[in-house]
């Protein structure tokens, strides 16, 4: 499974063909909010889930996913649906808690071929963010 360049429609189809979850970077762009609040925020909205299952699918605690989900809530009144992108990740990369969320994302985003630039358009942030994201992870 690639985390590239999927349509609506193909990315139901790996969804339910790979039983895997698709995250887009769209919902990342909000810097307003953390990369787990965003994350909590649109696993909740976006696919119903509880926050134990949340919990689960992230390996974390369901309790720093419920303050999560309420921190992003209280930061933002309204979410901003997500649109279409053409980079996905599945959620089983943010499982890893050796790394953080953002550095499991950047880490396979990278291996997969995509370069700073077109990751820093993705997540809002700079390149140079990206790189230090990418060489602290690869040193863990």
């Amino acid at each position: 499974m690639v985390g590239v360049e999927h349509s609506d429609e193909s990315k139901q189809v790996l969804v339910s063909v790979n039983q895997e979850i698709l995250v887009p970077t769209t919902i990342f762009l909000d810097r307003n909010i953390s990369i787990l609040e965003a994350l909590c925020e649109y696993l909740k909205e976006e696919h119903k889930f509880s926050f134990a299952q949340i919990g689960r699918l992230t390996n974390r605690d369901e309790r720093n996913i419920w303050t999560s989900y309420h921190r992003a809530k209280e930061k933002r009144r309204y979410r901003t649906p997500t649109t279409t992108t053409d980079i996905f990740f599945p959620l089983s990369v943010v499982c890893n808690r050796s790394l953080s969320i953002f550095e499991s994302i950047v880490i396979y985003l990278r291996n997969k071929g995509i370069n700073n630039n077109k990751l820093a358009e993705a997540f809002n942030r700079s390149a140079k963010t990206i790189s230090t994201v990418y060489v602290r992870a690869k040193k863990k």
